[in-house]
């Protein structure tokens, strides 16, 4: 599986970027379910933008979801050291630095921004994490996937209420947390809170951690630096943890960049009761 993940991301990352960005200029991928979904998304989002501001963002978006994927692909082949070169710039970074010197654990929550696995790889290079694990749908990818994020002393666990045990049991061990917290997550194990100006059913587990811990809780995301470079945004948890502030600190990254985020996801699949879902419309 690591020769076909290679073989599929041979290339530099950015010279692979150009080429797929000019690839996608003469495919018309709008016909795309997934294109769709992000156009949605998109719309919901950012209701201030005329049509025309919307659509453009939502191609940008498309794009950069492809070479994203391309960019997953590379990070999951390649040894994490070559990884951590192609990350050219941390914004923020003393406030891990100045977790780590604590020694007391720490929480890390990430989010879909560009490559999910590149922004893992990088953290694992600082830090040994425990986190939780979805299954991939192929089963062969699935065990590789799960081998390469459990190197270097990484721990996950399912996506369940055991998990979750194991989540509070490291935590208390002094260990380090990263998971993503962006996800829809499973009925009962969520609530509702704004997202982008829209009530999206959120994970509590995060907030939960850090205010029955008192950990330190610092949001993540890999971004687009200058010049076509990858570069990784740091943002330390302010006041009292909740499902809203959560969103609030991921929309604040987001709109740094949004056509980096992965809009593709049906984040707002799961409505208030009496709201319609907007994908089915």
């Amino acid at each position: 599986m690591r020769v076909l993940f290679y073989l599929a991301s041979i290339l530099p990352l950015r010279l692979a970027r150009r080429i797929i960005r000019g690839v996608l200029k003469i495919i018309p991928f709008q016909m795309l379910a997934s294109f769709k979904i992000t156009h949605i998304n998109i719309q919901i989002a950012f209701e201030e933008l005329s049509d025309k501001e919307q659509l453009d963002l939502a191609k940008r978006s498309f794009v950069e979801t492809v070479c994203s994927a391309y960019e997953t692909m590379f990070s999951l082949s390649r040894p994490p050291s070559s990884i951590s070169k192609n990350i050219v710039r941390v914004d923020n970074r003393f406030l891990m630095s100045e977790a780590f010197k604590k020694k007391d654990g720490l929480i890390l929550s990430g989010m879909h921004n560009k490559s999910v696995d590149m922004l893992l790889q990088w953290v694992n290079c600082q830090t040994a994490t425990v986190g939780l694990y979805k299954p991939i749908k192929n089963k062969f990818v699935d065990v590789y996937v799960r081998a390469r994020r459990e190197q270097m002393a990484n721990k996950i666990f399912p996506t369940s209420y055991q998990g979750v045990k194991e989540l509070f049991k490291a935590i208390s061990k002094q260990q380090v947390i990263l998971m993503a917290s962006d996800q829809v997550p499973k009925d009962g194990m969520g609530e509702y809170a704004l997202f982008f100006n829209r009530e999206a059913y959120t994970t509590t587990l995060i907030p939960s951690l850090a205010t029955k811990t008192g950990k330190t809780l610092i949001y993540c995301a890999l971004c687009r630096g200058s010049g076509d470079s990858l570069k990784i945004i740091m943002k330390e948890s302010s006041g009292a943890a909740s499902a809203q502030s959560m969103n609030s600190a991921m929309e604040e990254i987001i709109k740094k960049n949004p056509e980096d985020y992965s809009w593709e996801y049906k984040r707002f699949k799961k409505p208030p009761e009496g709201t319609l879902n907007p994908y089915n419309i």
